[in-house]
């Protein structure tokens, strides 16, 4: 097996999301990455490590000291301490092979959405002690075994093994979390705080969108990250979401106004239409333009112009239809960034 966890460290979109750390104490060299995601290669990378290597309360060794919240530049970090079976020599006079493991599993979240954090990293730790608690030690082993210099056959045996088990617990943790924010964002957004107004702000801002169709996409691709059972059919809500599409934008510098042309991609009169465009200042949406579309013709394409904000560049448009019950729904959610479109002066 290509050994995947140690390449030149690139920049994944899901970082935006979250970065999960699962760490084990080693009696010489302290706490030590076994895996995380969504890249193992951030091990190398220090303004990741930063914060686990400066704050060693994450392996204090109070029981009762189970549960860790940190904030750290612009970060907030969820730490839950395990302890798991063993069968290693150790490393260190007084422990027996017996001695449990410590293990530490840390979810850090942008503190726009360290509403998540508690019960994430609870999820997470129940998850992979369910299905690995009995297997760590056995990754552990292989951690120690890439340091020798000398890698006998059953050495390369232990590396490979610990590997394989590592992909399987990368899966876990993937799954884990896609079905997290997937279940999580659609009951809390149906009576939203202020912390979840915040975090679905950023969703936006970030270009994550959350439907069966999207794959966490933004625009551009920003991510691969499937947060729904890609068998499962979309709702008709979902099925609407390509009725309209932006054929056109326009930002006129003289008059500080943007005009976005959408389409009408439908064989169908769409009725009872709305068009909200608004900026997010500080995780606040302020409205910028709100209009009302009595009758959209079938593949007719209509123009919008909107003003904009000084030194504001992101907005968001947003485009309802209101069905037989007097519910809108959304059929088109897109970002506009006014540095990736043509200026016009005029």
């Amino acid at each position: 097996m290509s050994d995947i966890f140690n390449s030149p460290v690139e920049k994944n979109p899901n970082e935006d999301l979250c970065v999960v750390y699962v760490l084990y104490f080693d009696e010489k060299k302290g706490q030590v990455p076994l895996l995380m995601y969504p890249d193992d290669r951030l091990r190398s990378d220090k303004r990741y490590m930063r914060p686990i290597n400066y704050h060693p309360v994450w392996f204090l060794e109070t029981e009762d000291l189970d549960h860790i919240d940190l904030e750290y530049k612009g970060y907030a970090f969820f730490g839950k301490k395990i302890r798991t079976k063993s069968k290693r020599q150790k490393r260190r006079a007084g422990l027996e092979e017996e001695t449990p493991e410590t293990i530490v599993i840390i979810v850090s979240l942008p503190v726009e959405l360290e509403i998540f954090g508690d019960e994430l990293v609870k999820r997470l730790t129940e998850e992979l002690r369910n299905q690995f608690e009995d297997k760590l030690y056995e990754v552990i082993e292989s951690e120690i075994a890439r340091d020798s210099v000398i890698k006998t056959p059953k050495t390369q045996e232990r590396i490979s093994q610990g590997t394989k088990i590592k992909v399987y617990m990368r899966e876990l943790i993937d799954k884990t979390i896609k079905n997290y924010f997937s279940t999580v964002i659609e009951k809390r957004a149906e009576s939203p705080s202020f912390k979840t107004q915040k975090a679905i702000s950023y969703f936006s801002l970030k270009g994550f969108e959350f439907s069966p169709l999207s794959n966490l996409k933004g625009e551009n691709g920003y991510t691969n990250m499937e947060l729904f059972d890609s068998q499962k059919k979309p709702s008709n809500e979902i099925a609407l979401k390509f009725q309209l599409s932006i054929t056109h934008l326009n930002f006129i510098e003289n008059s500080q106004e943007i005009e976005i042309t959408v389409q009408n991609n439908t064989d169908e009169e769409l009725k009872d239409i709305s068009i909200i465009i608004t900026h997010v200042k500080e995780y606040f949406e302020k409205e910028v333009m709100d209009q009302d579309i009595d009758i959209w013709f079938p593949q007719e394409e209509l123009l919008f112009v909107s003003p904009i904000v000084p030194r504001i560049n992101e907005y968001l448009i947003c485009i309802k239809k209101k069905d037989d019950n007097g519910n809108s729904q959304k059929i088109l959610t897109q970002r506009i960034d006014l540095n990736l479109i043509n200026k016009i002066t005029s």
